[in-house]
């Protein structure tokens, strides 16, 4: 695997002495070239010798969380659950997994002992928490265009509030989200959020399972009034 060619010295900078040279080219590729990014995602993990009955055992150099982060996020691409779940096993041990009680948010400390978390590693981190099968090569293969005209939720107090759930229906004309805890120390405060490109005609709205009458309409949108915690909506649209 070649880290960088420079033509006019000319240099061919080999990066086979690194794992992640190969896993993340490997993701790179996935969606157009699954075969060989099948290839080399086997050669990196296979150097790494994280096959068989083994521990894991990351080396000394810079790329160990990046190596578990695209090793999970590949086996789970290419549908090995083993090696997913042997990877994550040694992450929720060593990587230090933990909520934040004042922002509410989560993230991993990687053993750094620092007092912000590190973006990067983060990143790559959740990355390898959020795929699937075929998970990330569906992104490119299957359009979704439709998303652009259908009812869409915006205007979300972050991060006071996040939303962990956000999909609209087409068939039953129905837009389904909810909302997590939000910060602690705004809990149970009010807030609001916008529905956009809303179909003309009725609408109704529940909240956490009951109707309900807290909402507006704003400059041809809808304004969904709610309070910081974890709450579910549904919202309906009348053909």
């Amino acid at each position: 695997m070649t880290m960088y060619y420079d033509p006019f010295v000319p240099c061919h900078h080999s990066g086979d002495h690194e794992a992640m040279i190969r896993l993340g080219p490997a993701q790179f590729i996935a969606p157009f070239m699954p075969d060989e990014a099948r290839i080399l995602f086997d050669s990196g993990i296979e150097q790494l010798g994280w096959r068989g009955s083994g521990d894991i055992e990351p080396g000394g150099s810079q790329f160990n969380v990046f190596d578990m982060a695209y090793g999970m996020f590949l086996a789970r691409e290419f549908g090995d659950e083993q090696l997913y779940a042997k990877i994550a096993g040694y992450t929720e041990t060593h990587n230090e997994p933990v909520w934040n009680e004042t922002t509410g948010e989560f993230h991993w400390r990687f053993g750094l002992d620092e007092p912000n978390p590190r973006g990067q590693l983060n990143a790559a981190a959740a990355m390898a928490e959020a795929n699937s099968l075929k998970g990330w090569s569906n992104l490119f293969a299957t359009e979704n265009l439709k998303k652009f005209v259908d009812p869409t939720i915006h205007g979300v107090d972050f991060p006071t509030i996040c939303l962990s759930q956000a999909s609209f229906d087409t068939e039953r004309r129905t837009l389904v989200a909810a909302s997590d805890a939000g910060l602690p120390a705004r809990a149970g405060q009010p807030t609001t959020f916008r529905v956009c490109s809303v179909p003309s005609g009725a609408c109704s709205v529940e909240i956490d399972g009951a109707p309900s009458s807290d909402w507006r309409a704003v400059d041809g949108e809808m304004e969904i009034s709610t309070t910081v915690g974890e709450h579910s909506f549904v919202i309906r649209f009348e053909r």
